[in-house]
């Protein structure tokens, strides 16, 4: 209370220089200017004096209440990049309220193995209210791509920060119900050349989703797909992961339903490698559907496109580095080079957790003499990241950042952008052209100017994907009989949903 009255006499400068002068004259006639001042206060005023020493209703201010918003990002795609790291220093969603932080150390975050997709940036209790825009900070980036004229992967970094505020078409009202907000970044239009110096004017556009109980997993609405990180905590179903590419550590929920592949909550432990698949839930719970263990304590796994195959069969890969966890991984390693090393112990593998397999009109082959640049993968490795090694001529024969031995690869799904030949729909089974930008990377790495996708009945497609448009395709690609296939899982046109 004694702070409140003194904020009072401050306020009405008049009584308090009063009060003063009285009581360096007398005592007693400063006690009853105060009196006369308190019992001049207004009825609100004074409820509000008693109520701060009493702690009643009266004088309490309720704080708003707080609904799950899983806070992605994506990348609308630059084709002639390999990767893209930035630095986000920091985020806020700003309302009629204020504005609430999302982001408030540097977390960074490699943007080209979004492309088409979302990954979790943060999962926040967000207060409830209207938000108009949001302000993201961008400290650094770090990028790798393909020089037109030489035809080599070259990196380049650039300076910050680098500041964005994202309006919103639409307000956006946070109720009761959990949500998605998704921050998509116009990779393309936001980098810029000037005779090989890069500069970023960050371009985002946000989009919003809700994620049903009962429907299938979704970037837009809340769906997470092969998210990688670190166990940090087990309790009852529920465990907590961290990952180096996001601002705040997620928890996750388990069921009956939820599938374990080499694990299972009983066996999880702190430190333990996974792979999850999960979907944000009407109770704003994230629950897994799947749960893979990659590794344990001291070993390695990473993520990125095959930029050099060397040898026949393969015996080491020059790797783009896009994703990575465990043992002597560090966030320098993205959007740069790393050797991949193989031996024959290394075990292959598809990952077709998303993608139909079945009635493919080819052979789909993943192993050490058939794998190729242009393709994305994930090492595996039961010990750490080394730091250094030699590129195998990629980058003009630099050395590369890194090497780890893979006792595990695994076959990846990927995005390709390019204009499709044929009407896309929803269900249906087709065989399609997707003609590639001209300055395509991954038209650099294997001089494909197009490659044939495969649209499974599964095949999710979002927006309308008409003869002659551009769309992102996402889904395993592999190079048989001379012509690169991609079995797509998701089809979504460049100005549809993302």
């Amino acid at each position: 209370m004694g702070n409140n009255l003194q904020a009072f006499l401050d306020s009405h400068k008049y009584v308090a220089s009063g009060a003063s002068k009285f009581m360096k004259a007398n005592r007693y006639f400063s006690f009853s200017l105060l009196g006369l001042a308190i019992l001049g206060m207004s009825l609100p005023a004074l409820q509000f004096l008693t109520g701060c020493s009493s702690g009643s209703a009266s004088g309490t201010i309720t704080p708003a209440a707080k609904t799950a918003v899983l806070v992605n990002m994506g990348d609308a795609p630059a084709d002639w990049m390999l990767g893209f790291t930035m630095n986000v220093t920091s985020m806020a969603l700003n309302g009629a309220n204020g504005s609430t932080t999302i982001v408030s150390s540097t977390t960074p975050i490699e943007m080209t193995h979004l492309m088409g997709t979302m990954q979790p940036l943060a999962m926040m209790q967000v207060p409830q209210g209207t938000y108009t825009s949001a302000t993201i900070t961008i400290g650094s980036a770090n990028m790798m791509y393909i020089d037109q004229t030489s035809k080599l992967p070259t990196q380049a970094s650039i300076a910050g920060p680098m500041t964005a505020t994202v309006n919103f078409n639409t307000p956006v009202t946070i109720g009761s119900t959990p949500m998605s907000l998704n921050f998509d970044l116009d990779l393309g239009a936001s980098v810029m050349s000037n005779g090989g110096t890069f500069s970023m004017n960050p371009m985002f556009t946000m989009g919003m989703g809700t994620q049903t109980a009962t429907g299938p997993m979704d970037f837009a609405n809340g769906g997470i797909y092969q998210m990688m990180g670190s166990v940090t905590g087990v309790s009852g179903s529920d465990f907590t992961m961290t990952s180096m590419q996001a601002g705040s550590s997620l928890t996750f929920a388990t069921n009956g339903s939820t599938v374990f592949t080499d694990t299972s909550m009983n066996s999880m432990a702190n430190g333990m490698m996974v792979m999850v698949d999960a979907t944000l839930q009407p109770d704003g719970s994230l629950m897994a559907d799947a749960v893979t263990e990659m590794g344990g304590n001291g070993g390695v796994m990473g993520g990125g496109i095959i930029a050099v195959v060397n040898g026949q069969p393969a015996t080491s890969l020059n790797l783009i580095m896009q994703d990575g966890i465990g043992a002597g991984m560090m966030a320098t390693f993205f959007s740069n080079g790393i050797t991949i090393n193989l031996n024959g112990s290394t075990s292959y593998q598809i990952d077709s957790d998303l993608v139909e397999m079945t009635g493919l009109p080819f052979t789909p082959a993943f192993d050490a003499n058939h794998i190729y640049a242009g393709q994305s993968v994930m090492p595996i490795s039961t010990s750490g990241m080394m730091n250094g090694g030699m590129g195998g001529g990629m980058m003009g024969g630099m050395t590369m950042a890194g090497s780890m031995t893979a006792s595990d690869l695994e076959l990846e799904p990927q995005s390709l952008t390019g204009t499709v030949s044929a009407s896309i729909t929803s269900g249906a089974t087709t065989i399609f052209t997707l003609a590639l930008p001209s300055d395509s990377s991954f038209t650099s790495l294997t001089g494909a100017t197009s490659v044939q996708v495969y649209q499974q009945a599964q095949t999710m497609v979002n927006g309308t994907v008409a003869t002659g448009t551009s769309a992102h395709v996402f889904g395993l690609l592999f190079f048989d009989n001379g012509q690169w296939k991609m079995v797509a899982a998701r089809i979504a046109a460049v100005n549809g949903a993302a």
